[in-house]
């Protein structure tokens, strides 16, 4: 299982969320969608979720996913 995490800021290589897939976890914080690149995004996030990813609001997913990552 991967997880990522996408902020305004911060966010895994492209191509390792197009690569995303069954078990892994996209959470994506409310200040996700103010990225510059933030259209390059949306077309990898659809990839992952085609390949079955879970993707999910930071603020909904339970920290136990993510050690180490304060929410």
């Amino acid at each position: 299982m991967r997880v990522h995490l996408i902020t305004k800021d911060a966010a895994p290589a492209l191509g390792d969320v197009r690569a995303m897939g069954r078990g892994d976890v996209l959470a994506l914080s409310d200040d996700a969608t103010q990225r510059k690149d933030w259209g390059r995004y949306v077309d990898g996030i659809g990839q992952a979720i085609t390949n079955g990813a879970e993707v999910t609001q930071a603020a909904n997913w339970p920290q136990r996913y993510v050690p180490g990552i304060d929410q």
